[in-house]
């Protein structure tokens, strides 16, 4: 098994006060209607102390109530930072020292799972960012301060391979169907790649909202119609979600920004339903709903369980919403939660 150093797999990500080199990925997903060799490396980048900031005001009193049970507990240092989904309905989720799990489809419904319940698929210097594509390859988002980083693959017989490099800060991975490419955040320069399954990397989008002096593009999802929204986890004392209408030969077209907002500090994965996006602000310890018009209300918080939350995302066909307990001051917490929106 990979093991990263102590810095790594208990990183923090960005706050108000505190100024930070790291943060990290969100699962991307689509919005949807209703063993290899083990290689120890270094620390993929190194950050301050993690300060938690106090809950910002949303734009209207929130209305749901929303009461996550835990799903896997993932206590120690190998905490979960990411989720993702494949067709048949099974969760993957990545662990920060290098390895990807899965628990079967016929067990997400559970609760009090352990990492002795799941499976796990393989290991890589690192992993960030998980995505699964239709053909069932997994791809990785790999942060390393080396030639190691960028997006990594994982094949359905197990093969493990590095599939482009990409420096900075590779973070999070979005699988377009139409186009049968990945799109990949990167966020110590605030770009987005388009990476082909052969590997071709081109800038994708390169726009100053994405890039700031804390830590830039975070978390990518797109919605029915193919809209692609990036989170930014922190500008100044606000966090940032971006929309970017996708033209039809696949290039980005003009961005837009939906909301820039202290609600949304510390911004980290997001997910899309029913025109609404979903943004775990990561710092503030909950779960945001943002409406197309830039409305914002928190549907979960620390009282609920959330401890540093990283990623959101909704199963397929299903109201439940799985969110990711990155933990990274109390990495006992660490953990898989489900609750039904």
């Amino acid at each position: 098994m990979i093991v990263l150093d102590d810095s790594f797999t208990r990183r923090g990500l960005l706050t108000t006060s505190v100024a930070v080199t790291l943060g990290l990925a969100g699962c991307a997903e689509t919005e949807s209607s209703s063993t290899p060799t083990d290689t120890a490396v270094e620390d993929t980048a190194t950050a301050t102390e993690v300060v938690q900031t106090t809950p910002r005001p949303d734009t209207q009193t929130a209305q749901s109530t929303f009461t996550p049970e835990t799903v896997v507990s993932v206590s120690g240092e190998r905490v979960p930072e990411n989720l993702a989904f494949d067709a048949d309905g099974n969760l993957y989720f990545g662990i920060t020292a290098g390895e990807v799990r899965r628990l079967s489809s016929n067990r997400i419904n559970e609760t009090g799972l352990t990492l002795a319940d799941t499976e796990r698929l393989a290991t890589m210097p690192g992993a960030v960012g998980v995505e699964v594509g239709p053909d069932g390859v997994i791809y990785v988002a790999v942060a390393t301060q080396d030639n190691n980083a960028g997006v990594w693959t994982v094949q359905p017989g197990g093969e493990v391979s590095q599939l482009v490099e990409i420096g900075g800060f590779p973070n999070d991975i979005l699988f377009d169907v139409d186009r049968s490419r990945i799109l990949v955040t990167e966020s110590s320069g605030g770009v987005v790649h388009t990476v082909g399954t052969d590997g071709l990397r081109e800038r994708w989008l390169d726009d100053d909202r994405l890039a700031t002096e804390s830590f830039g593009a975070n978390g990518i999802t797109r919605t029915a119609d193919g809209t692609v929204y990036v989170a930014v986890t922190q500008a100044g004392e606000t966090g940032r979600l971006i929309e970017v209408p996708v033209r039809s030969d696949g290039s980005a077209s003009e961005a837009n920004t939906i909301v820039e907002s202290e609600a949304i500090l510390g911004a980290d994965g997001i997910t899309a339903r029913d025109g609404d996006i979903y943004v775990a602000a990561n710092s503030q310890n909950r779960v945001v709903r943002v409406d197309p018009g830039g409305t914002t209300e928190t549907i979960a918080t620390a009282d609920d369980g959330l401890v540093f939350p990283s990623d959101v995302l909704f199963a397929p066909n299903s109201n439940d919403l799985f969110i990711c307990n990155f933990a990274t001051q109390s990495p006992n917490d660490g953990a898989i939660l489900r609750g039904q929106v």
